[in-house]
Formats: C-alpha cells, structure tokens, sequence
C-alpha cells in the first residue's frame, strides 16, 4: 500500500516552475479571449427633473438587458454625500457617450435641466455625444432645441398617452438598443461591405493601326520643332 501511494505521488508531482508557466499561458489566454469579445462600454447621462425620478426608474428597469451589456447609466442619484454637485455632473456628462433627456413640463422649466442639454448639445455639435430626447409627458419641446430631432417613444408620442407605460418603454429601451450597437460598429471600425455586384472593368479600346499610323503622320508634321 505505501508503495502505491509513493508511486501516485511521484506521477502527480510537479515542478512548481513549469506549472506556473502553464497556469499563465492559460490566464493570458482567456484574458486574450475576453479582450477580443468583449464590447466597448457605452455610458449614458440620464438627465431629468427630479418631479420625472419615477420616469427615469421606469427607463431603468427597460434598459436592463442593456445594462448586462456593457452599458453603464449615470444620473445625479449616483452622487455620493459631500460631492460638488456641479462637478459631479460636468464629469459625467464629459465622460458620457449618450444624453437622454426626459422632456416633461417641469424639464424645460428648470434652468439647471436646460444647462445640461445645452452642454450636451454643444458637445453634439462637435460630435462628441449623441443626444436622445424623451418625451415623458406632454410639453412645449417643439419650442426648444430638441425640435428637428428624431425623439423617443416613436414619433415623440408622449409616455403618458400611450396606452401601457410598459410599451412605451420598451419602445424607448429598444431605440437607445439600436443607437448603442451603431456606436459599437462605429467604435469597432467596421470595415464597409464590399458590394455583392462589383463593377466590370471596361474592356481597352484598341485604335486600329491604320488610324493610329495617320494620327502619328500628323502630330510629326504639326509638331515645333
């Protein structure tokens, strides 16, 4: 019996050396893996008026398989006691790759709502963010920058006249869905697909040799010197 024992210790029995090599072979391995599939992060700044807390809850909750994705939400809620609250926010905005701003009444009332869409708008313009608005509940958007733009739920149909909440956000979920993976592509480089027809080359057109032998008799003649 001891000998068995000795001889099963001598065959599991590893250098610690070689062992360790391996072991960091595979770690580096599935760390390489991973980098390869994983997506890049995409952060959101959900800007509201505290009246709308509820709404943005709401969203959260339909942005959930998003949020196991790779995309990270932002709103002041996240602020811990003590922070500067501007610079808490001008951080995160600066960071952000998406602004969703939940228009309501109350939104386009408040002066501090305003400074954070017209930052984001500022940034848009030199296409650093993208910006999303919601309309919550029925307002004057029209009146305010966000008119001309493409708004959420479908066609700017304001949350509370939809006949379910649930179905009007999920139609905002899967709008900032779609907006997600276009950045992703965008931030992957995705080559452009070549077309499934490629134009034919044209085939030379050969001048026959006796009107090519007539226009070298002329450029002799007429040419200076």
């Amino acid at each position: 019996m001891a000998t068995r024992n000795r001889t099963r210790s001598a065959k599991t029995a590893v250098p610690g050396k070689p062992e360790s090599a391996v072991t960091r072979a595979k770690a580096t391995a599935k760390a390489n893996v991973r980098t390869a599939t994983s997506k890049p992060e995409i952060r959101i700044f959900v800007s509201y008026s505290h009246v709308d807390a509820a709404a943005r809850q709401k969203l959260e909750t339909h942005l959930a398989p998003l949020l196991k994705d790779g995309v990270k939400t932002w709103f002041d809620g996240r602020m811990d006691p003590g922070d500067a609250l501007d610079a808490g926010i001008s951080k995160a905005l600066r960071q952000a790759h998406v602004m969703v701003a939940l228009l309501s009444p109350e939104y386009i009332f408040s002066r501090y709502c305003q400074l954070e869409y017209d930052r984001a708008m500022a940034r848009r313009a030199r296409g650093t963010i993208r910006v999303v608005g919601v309309v919550v509940r029925p307002c004057g958007w029209k009146e305010t920058k966000a008119a001309g733009f493409k708004l959420l739920p479908e066609d700017g149909r304001p949350v509370q006249d939809w006949r379910s909440a649930d179905a009007a956000y999920l139609n905002v979920a899967q709008g900032i869905g779609k907006l997600v993976k276009t950045l992703r592509a965008e931030m992957a480089g995705s080559p452009i697909k070549p077309s499934a027809h490629p134009p034919k080359a044209k085939p030379a057109v050969r001048m026959p040799s006796a009107a090519l032998e007539a226009v070298m008799n002329l450029w002799r003649v007429e040419r200076p010197f």
